[in-house]
């Protein structure tokens, strides 16, 4: 080849260090970019989407407070909040059609839970300690039991379960008076919540395995069981 054109075509073409090795500084410099490109894009994006979901569920409580009746109240207040007491929350609430509210027996002989039958039952039947359902639907089911437990030598298992014809739906297990605890008496909150879709006649009720723990004495009207048909099939 002519000695001219080969130093022409030398100079024109990259070289093959220049080509093949780029500064250790630069790569790392344009991966840092790139990742903090990614992080500040995947936090904005989680942003939004928490800003939309909270704002969507602020338009269903002011839709659903909009829609709540304010009739004369028919029960007793404690220190005049509403708040305060399930049952007068129950009764200014929209769903009329369907709900329960029971405070436990005091007289309580076995693990499945008997409730006073002069509690509030509208559109529900109460028998033989369970609620029995008179309208298809979505139903919200609520249980609150007070325990008090004079420890004994050895650790004792509190446990409360929600059933939907005799079948557990929901359970809650806490361990009290663990091995070297220097607490003689304890006591013990335990509640459930379910939703459940129902049919007619379906039954509802509540077990407890260490019955005889179950305070009815110090806080009587915590012991409760309600429930609200949330919606209808009908």
């Amino acid at each position: 080849m002519d000695p001219g054109l080969q130093q022409a075509l030398t100079r024109v073409a990259p070289s093959q260090d220049t080509a093949m090795h780029v500064p250790a500084g630069s790569v790392a410099s344009h991966l840092g970019t790139t990742s903090r490109g990614y992080f500040y894009f995947t936090t904005t994006a989680l942003a939004l989407c928490l800003v939309f979901a909270v704002a969507t569920i602020m338009m269903l409580v002011v839709q659903k407070t909009d829609s709540i009746p304010n009739p004369p109240g028919k029960f007793p207040l404690k220190g005049g909040n509403c708040s305060e007491d399930i049952s007068c929350i129950l009764e200014k609430a929209p769903f009329k059609k369907s709900w329960a509210y029971l405070q436990v027996s005091k007289h309580i002989n076995k693990s499945k839970l008997s409730w006073n039958k002069d509690g509030i039952v509208h559109g529900v039947r109460y028998q033989d300690g369970n609620l029995v359902i008179q309208f298809p639907g979505w139903y919200v089911i609520i249980c609150q039991l007070q325990f008090l437990v004079k420890c004994p030598e050895h650790s004792v298992d509190l446990k409360l379960e929600l059933l939907i014809n005799k079948d557990v739906k929901k359970q809650t297990l806490v361990t009290v008076c663990e091995s070297g605890a220097q607490t003689k008496n304890i006591y013990q909150n335990l509640s459930q919540f379910l939703l459940e879709h129902l049919q007619v006649n379906t039954t509802i009720s509540v077990k407890v395995d260490k019955f005889q723990y179950v305070d009815t004495n110090t806080f009587p009207l915590e012991n409760v069981l309600s429930i609200f048909l949330y919606s209808s099939s009908d």
